[in-house]
């Protein structure tokens, strides 16, 4: 299955919710709303929307406007001030580990088309998990098993927010959407609505066709090749490696060319981080 055959839309959304009832658990108070299918909760602070959601069924979502503990690829900390969005959906899994592994990918791809359909922002992947407008970060992407049975798909956006005023050292490296936006594309309906999509048709291409199904699009989605370091997980031959960004191949791992001129496959599970030069 090629890039180009690939769903961009669903034929499921979240279209007319219900009024909002209270509630009230060990993260504390929210409002649950059902919208279509989906069961949301809204909190206002909370630690992280991937622990409030890792008990729950699926096709729930849990949001919030702060996150005092939110975190990313290999627990380093999130940046999650107030105006952001901050999302988790509990979706479906079936099939082991090994079948959904470059699911992160999958979301960012899709959730990239969807915003480029609805003129929001012309975004770009970063390898593994990163939502990018230029060479600045504006959003990432997390997934977690919940229960046996359910994946934790959580995103965070950059939205209203400045992430740099909490954490000086995001200044030269992050970006918000509401300087590549107009504001009617900024409010929580429109873009929770358009995420959810996005994450529901994801879900559902991978299921069928895997990262397999979604490699042809990635590879045109990076925004062109990139000199990259890669930090190396402990175990890894070399600490770091360098070379010019040129992809992923089928099984997941990353595709550089050397300073020879060569190319060569560095195993994605030996990755700790990718950064671009």
């Amino acid at each position: 299955m090629s890039g180009r055959g690939l769903r961009t839309a669903a034929g499921h959304g979240p279209r007319a919710a219900s009024p909002a009832a209270k509630g009230t658990d060990s993260f504390g108070d929210f409002e649950r709303v059902l919208v279509g299918d989906w069961t949301l909760r809204r909190y206002g602070t909370i630690a992280s929307t991937q622990d409030a959601a890792a008990a729950l069924p699926c096709w729930t979502v849990v949001t919030a406007e702060i996150q005092t503990a939110g975190r990313g690829q290999w627990q380093r900390r999130f940046a999650s001030d107030r105006g952001g969005l901050y999302l988790t959906a509990v979706l479906p899994f079936e099939g082991g580990a090994l079948l959904w592994r470059g699911f992160a990918l999958a979301v960012g791809w899709t959730i990239a088309s969807h915003f480029s359909t609805k003129a929001i922002a012309r975004l770009r992947l970063r390898w593994p998990n990163d939502l990018m407008i230029g060479d600045r970060k504006v959003g990432g992407i997390l997934i977690t098993q919940g229960k046996p049975d359910t994946l934790c798909v959580g995103l965070g956006l950059n939205v209203r927010n400045r992430p740099w005023l909490q954490d000086p050292g995001l200044e030269a490296t992050a970006c918000r959407l509401a300087d590549f936006a107009k504001e009617e594309k900024l409010g929580f309906g429109f873009l929770s609505e358009t995420l959810l999509e996005a994450m529901r048709a994801a879900h559902a291409n991978f299921s069928r066709s895997g990262l397999g199904g979604f490699v042809d699009a990635l590879n045109q989605s990076w925004g062109g090749a990139r000199e990259v370091r890669l930090e190396m997980a402990h175990g890894a031959p070399s600490s770091e490696v360098f070379g010019r960004f040129q992809g992923i191949l089928p099984n997941g791992d990353l595709l550089l060319e050397n300073s020879d001129g060569e190319n060569i496959s560095v195993r994605a599970h030996l990755v700790s981080r990718l950064c671009e030069r």
